[in-house]
C-alpha cells in the first residue's frame, strides 16, 4: 500500500499545482504566468513575515518573548485551519476522479492517505515558511539552547495534523449532510459559510478581549503573559502545550501535544475509511422527479440567458461560493458590528492613529473587495470553453453576464451594510452619501478588475476547482491589487489628517470610476478565440 500512496500522492500533487505543466510546458506565455504566481506569492509570503517578526520583536521588547511560540503556532494554526476548511472537501472528496480511482487496483485506504498526505505536506510547507524565521528569530534574541530547536522542528512536523484533522472533519459533516440533499453545492456552500463566520466571531471576541487589558506597565508584564497565555490556551490548547515544551523543555507537555494530534488524526482518518465510498458516491448522484409536465417555453435576451447560465455555474461550486462570497458577508457584518458597537469603539478595536469613524466606508469597502467572483470567472469554464467560443456572441455580453452575477451575488449584502453603515453615521449625513458611492465603485471596480486579470492569466485546463479558485494567479493578483488600491485612501485619512475626508473619497470615487471604464472597454476588445 506503501507504493500506492506514494504515486497517488505524487499525481495528486502534480494536478494541485500543476507541475507537469510548469516543467513540460513550451508555451512561453504560461511560464511568464508561472513566473508572475510565484512573484505574486512570494510578495504575500514577504508580508505575512513582516507581519509576524514585527509582532514577535513588539512583544520580545515589552518583556512577553515568552509567549512568542506559541502565537506563532496558533496564528499559523488558524492559517491552516481557514487553508484546509476551504479545499478540504474538493482535495479529500474529489467526486470526479472517484470512480477512476475506484475502478483501478488501489485500496480506499490508500486513496485516503494519498489525498491527506497531499493536503498535510502543503499545510507543512507553510508551517515550516513561517516557523522556521520565527524560530531563528526567538531563539537568537532569546539565546536558546539545542533543546528548544529540536522541540520546535519536531512540533512544526506536528503543526498540521489537528488543524487538518478539525477541518476535514468539519468538512466531512457539511459534505455528507450536504449530498443527501436536492440542491448540494448550495447547502455545502451555505454550511461552510456559516462555520467560518462563527469561527471568525469568535477570534474577533478574542481578540477583543485581548486588546482590551488597557494600559501596559512594567510591573504588569508577567501577569500580561499569563493573562495572554491564558486567553490563546482558551482558543487552541495544543499551542500550550508546544510553548510549554519549547520555551521549558517540558517533555510531558511535548508527549501531549504528540499524542493528541496523532490519535486524533489517525482515528479520523480510520472512522472516514468507512464511510468514504458512500459520500462520494452521494456527491456524484442527483435526483429528478418523475412528474414533468410541458409547458409553454418562453425566451430570454442574449444577455438575460448568459447572466442565468453564470448563476447556475456559479451557485453549482461549493468552492467557488464558499471562497468569493465571505467577502460580502464580512462587508455585512462589518456593518452591523459597527453599528451594534458603535463608532468610538470601532475606532478602538482597530487601534490605528488618525482611523476614526470617518473611515467606515473605507472599511465596508475593504471587506467587498476580497475576492470578486469574476477572478476566476472565465478560468472556471474549463475545458468546455470552447462551447461559448463556438457560439455567435460578442465577448462583451459574457463579461458583462459575468460582471452581473458578481453585482448579484453582492447586493444584498451591500445594501444591508449601507444601511447599517448609515445608521452608525446617523449624526453625520455628509457620511451617508460616501457610504453609498465608495463601496459601490470598489464593487464596480473589482468586478471589471477580476475580469481583466483572468483574461491575462486564464487557466482552463484543470482537474480541481480548488486550483482555479484558490491557487490560481488570476486570484492572487485581483486581490492584491484590489489590497494595494485602498492603500492611497488610507495612507491620506492616517498621515493627511488636515486633508478633508469628503475630498479624499471624492477623487477615490472618480479614480475607481475612471479605472473601471478604461478596464471595461480593453476587456470589451478582447477577442474569445484567442483565450487558450
Amino acid at each position: 500500500m506503501g507504493r500506492q500512496i506514494r504515486l497517488l500522492s505524487r499525481i495528486g500533487l502534480c494536478n494541485l499545482f500543476g507541475i507537469n505543466e510548469i516543467r513540460y510546458t513550451k508555451d512561453r506565455k504560461k511560464k511568464i504566468q508561472y513566473a508572475g504566481l510565484a512573484a505574486v506569492w512570494l510578495l504575500l509570503l514577504l508580508v505575512y513575515l513582516f507581519y509576524l517578526i514585527t509582532l514577535s520583536n513588539g512583544l520580545i521588547a515589552i518583556g512577553l518573548g515568552s509567549i512568542v511560540p506559541m502565537y506563532f503556532y496558533t496564528l499559523t494554526s488558524l492559517v491552516i485551519l481557514c487553508f484546509s476548511f476551504f479545499k478540504a472537501s474538493s482535495v479529500i472528496f474529489q467526486s470526479h476522479s472517484f470512480e477512476m480511482l475506484i475502478s483501478l487496483p488501489v485500496t480506499e485506504a490508500a486513496v485516503i492517505i494519498s489525498r491527506f498526505w497531499t493536503m498535510y505536506l502543503t499545510n507543512l510547507l507553510l508551517s515550516l515558511i513561517t516557523l522556521i524565521p520565527g524560530m531563528i528569530l526567538y531563539g537568537s534574541r532569546m539565546h536558546s539552547g539545542p533543546l528548544f530547536y529540536l522541540i520546535f522542528l519536531a512540533g512544526t512536523l506536528l503543526l498540521p495534523l489537528l488543524p487538518m484533522t478539525i477541518s476535514t472533519a468539519a468538512g466531512a459533516v457539511i459534505t455528507a449532510i450536504g449530498a443527501r440533499m436536492k440542491h448540494k453545492s448550495l447547502v455545502i456552500s451555505l454550511l461552510t459559510i456559516l462555520l467560518v463566520v462563527a469561527v471568525m466571531a469568535v477570534s474577533i471576541m478574542s481578540q477583543e478581549k485581548l486588546g482590551s487589558t488597557a494600559t501596559v506597565t512594567e510591573e504588569m508584564m508577567t501577569n500580561m503573559a499569563v493573562f495572554m497565555q491564558g486567553q490563546i490556551g482558551r482558543l487552541y490548547l495544543p499551542a500550550v502545550w508546544f510553548n510549554e515544551a519549547a520555551v521549558y523543555g517540558s517533555w510531558k507537555s511535548f508527549l501531549l501535544l504528540a499524542f493528541s494530534a496523532i490519535l486524533l488524526f489517525g482515528l479520523f482518518v480510520g472512522v472516514l475509511q468507512k464511510y468514504y465510498g458512500r459520500i462520494c458516491q452521494a456527491l456524484q448522484s442527483s435526483s429528478a422527479k418523475n412528474n414533468y409536465k410541458m409547458q409553454s417555453l418562453s425566451t430570454a435576451s442574449v444577455l438575460k440567458s448568459l447572466w442565468g447560465r453564470e448563476l447556475r455555474r456559479y451557485f453549482a461550486s461549493s468552492v467557488y461560493v464558499s471562497n468569493t462570497i465571505i467577502g460580502y458577508i464580512l462587508m455585512a457584518a462589518a456593518a452591523i458590528g459597527i453599528f451594534a458597537a458603535g463608532t468610538q469603539r470601532m475606532a478602538q478595536f482597530i487601534q490605528i492613529p488618525g482611523i476614526t469613524e470617518k473611515a467606515i466606508p473605507l472599511l465596508i469597502s475593504f471587506m467587498a473587495a476580497i475576492m470578486p467572483t469574476t477572478s476566476c470567472s472565465v478560468s472556471m469554464e474549463g475545458k468546455e470553453f470552447w462551447i461559448v467560443k463556438s457560439l455567435p456572441l460578442r465577448s462583451k455580453d459574457i463579461f458583462d453576464s459575468k460582471i452581473l452575477v458578481n453585482l448579484t451575488v453582492a447586493c444584498p449584502f451591500y445594501l444591508i451594510a449601507v444601511i447599517f453603515g448609515c445608521l452608525s453615521m446617523r449624526n453625520d449625513p455628509m457620511m451617508w452619501i460616501w457610504i453609498l458611492l465608495v463601496p459601490a465603485a470598489y464593487l464596480w471596480f473589482m468586478a471589471v478588475l477580476g475580469i481583466t486579470v483572468n483574461l491575462a492569466v486564464p487557466v482552463l485546463n484543470w482537474e480541481s476547482e480548488v486550483r482555479v479558485v484558490k491557487q490560481s494567479a488570476s486570484t492572487m493578483i485581483t486581490m492584491l491589487i484590489g489590497f494595494l488600491s485602498f492603500i492611497p485612501s488610507a495612507a491620506c485619512i492616517w498621515l493627511l489628517p488636515q486633508i478633508s475626508i469628503h475630498l479624499i473619497f471624492a477623487i477615490t470615487v472618480i479614480v475607481l470610476i475612471g479605472a473601471s471604464i478604461v478596464l471595461y472597454l480593453k476587456n470589451n476588445r478582447k477577442k474569445l478565440i484567442n483565450l487558450e
